[in-house]
């Protein structure tokens, strides 16, 4: 019977037998990559979370991460080497890439994140960034002592509130973007007045940086694409200025044309709205007739800021970045099928029609006199 009880008691006896104390363990939260000094190779800054009490030196004792940078010719030898400077290192919990710009000139993005989408540890889900400075000054910049890749991850929350945010690209629609047509925008991250902010895009074609956008291509960007959840369309009406603010969008409708090898993409979008500001002092928003020459205006503004992106991204970049191949593809596929790999030059010479209607369904509780 004594045999019995020590069998069964055995396996409770041998606990968490795999388990490591956590304060040996290096959780990656945000990594970067630059261009090394060495000829042909990278360098990479893992951002690592340093666990309360472990202060990393004396004059950083209120920093809650240390950042340990290693230079190699690949990112798995860059992340082997860094276990000469720091413990095992975790990617389970990693939340951003950054990359700089000057190594999306030289290398293939679809390389640059080759080592990260093949290992199993590293989330897809974790967003991907450009940044122009150093990606290493961009994870240094800590206010408080806040962990800089938490600080930028947490900034994409605001996209209800701004339509100059892009949608996150997460590492796993990067790697689809990169295996369908290679067209796509990414959101950039910078310093400014010391603080960490999320400023313009670089577009991607065929996994390389082949030019740059500012915060008012992004917003023209995101209404072609019908992605705006929200922000302000600043207008003009009576000589003064006016603000409406997004509330929902209500339908969007795309349909493409063909003559011969000439594409036609005519693309309809529906927004509600709200007359946010108005400082126009003979204002009268209880007067249907005023809404309507709001709404207009807001529009006019609208389509002009698109039409503007769709000439930059017909003539400049000469890329589909607005992903609009996936309705030829689906609406005409014995086309898209026979011209897939000339794309760029289809959709740079495309007749491109765009039209907004906003409908504005609050004003708040100023409205003029009724």
């Amino acid at each position: 019977m004594k045999r019995l009880w020590l069998i069964l008691l055995i396996p409770l006896l041998t606990g968490c037998w795999d388990s490591e104390n956590i304060e040996e363990l290096s959780l990656v939260v945000g990594v970067g990559i630059d261009k090394s000094k060495k000829k042909d190779e990278i360098m990479l800054t893992q951002q690592i979370l340093v666990p309360p009490g472990n202060s990393v030196q004396e004059n950083q004792a209120k920093l809650k991460y240390k950042n340990v940078s290693v230079s190699a010719k690949t990112l798995h030898e860059a992340i082997r080497d860094s276990l000469l400077i720091t413990n095992t290192v975790l990617t389970n919990h990693q939340r951003i890439i950054l990359i700089n710009e000057d190594v999306l000139r030289k290398f293939p993005m679809e390389a640059i994140i080759n080592q990260s989408i093949r290992d199993n540890n590293t989330r897809r889900s974790c967003h991907v960034y450009l940044t122009k400075r150093p990606t290493k000054e961009i994870l240094g910049r800590s206010e408080d002592g806040e962990i800089p890749s938490n600080v930028i991850y947490e900034l994409k929350d605001n996209e209800n509130r701004t339509n100059k945010i892009l949608p996150p690209l997460t590492l796993g629609k990067a790697s689809s973007n990169l295996q369908s047509d290679g067209s796509f925008a990414i959101q950039a991250v910078d310093i400014r007045g010391g603080k960490l902010i999320l400023e313009g895009a670089g577009v991607i074609n065929n996994s390389k940086l082949v030019g740059v956008m500012n915060d008012e291509d992004i917003a023209a960007l995101n209404w072609l694409n019908g992605e705006v959840k929200g922000g302000i369309i600043e207008a003009v009406q009576h000589g003064e200025p006016l603000s409406v603010e997004i509330i929902n969008r209500t339908r969007r409708k795309i349909t493409t044309e063909l003559k011969g090898d000439h594409l036609t993409i005519n693309i309809e979008v529906g927004y509600t709205a709200r007359l946010s500001e108005d400082w126009y002092g003979k204002e009268n928003s209880f007067k249907e007739g005023y809404l309507k020459d709001v709404e207009r205006v807001a529009e006019d503004e609208v389509k002009k800021d698109v039409e503007k992106i769709i000439y930059k991204l017909q003539h400049e970049y000469k890329t589909g970045v607005a992903g609009l191949y996936r309705y030829v593809e689906n609406q005409h596929p014995k086309f898209w099928e026979k011209n897939k790999q000339k794309w760029d030059e289809i959709f740079s010479k495309a007749d491109i029609n765009y039209e907004v209607d906003l409908r504005i369904v609050d004003f708040g509780s100023k409205g003029g006199i009724k």
